[in-house]
């Protein structure tokens, strides 16, 4: 059985492997390589230590085997990945539901990969636009559909 819970230290590689293979898998259809590439550069289990210390995150774990995890502020979803060998099982609607709960009251925001845009939208989410993002140490900016849940 499926259980969402928060973070627990320890956890950053795993959190590391399901962004990389995500990313990999999933958007590759939709990105290039070179931004494929920068998106990951610089990113490592030390940075998802980083933030599961700040907290806000939660995972969906099967046993000890984490498979996906949501991390949201108020007012927004910042990042929700599941493994790829996962993906297809609900566990992308229940992280979502999750951080709408975490995210709070009101108006929600979140920036949408090309691939995973149809998904919110489906769950709700209104496309407002595209905007070219850069993630954090990466220099080949990659196409975002920012989408907005009314409150």
């Amino acid at each position: 059985m499926t259980t969402l819970r928060p973070a627990r230290a320890g956890e950053g590689q795993a959190l590391y492997g399901i962004t990389k293979a995500a990313v990999e898998v999933r958007a590759a259809a939709h990105y290039s390589a070179a931004q494929i590439s920068g998106w990951m550069n610089g990113r490592d289990g030390a940075l998802y230590e980083a933030l599961i210390a700040a907290g806000g995150i939660t995972v969906a774990a099967e046993r000890d085997a984490v498979l996906g995890y949501v991390e949201a502020v108020p007012g927004e979803i910042t990042r929700l990945f599941v493994h790829p060998e996962a993906a297809g099982r609900g566990l992308g609607r229940r992280l979502l539901e999750r951080g709408i709960a975490m995210a709070g009251p009101g108006e929600i925001r979140l920036n949408a990969t090309l691939n995973a845009a149809p998904f919110y939208e489906h769950c709700g989410f209104i496309p407002l636009g595209r905007e070219m993002y850069c993630h954090d140490g990466g220099n080949e900016p990659v196409e975002v559909v920012k989408m907005l849940r009314p409150g």
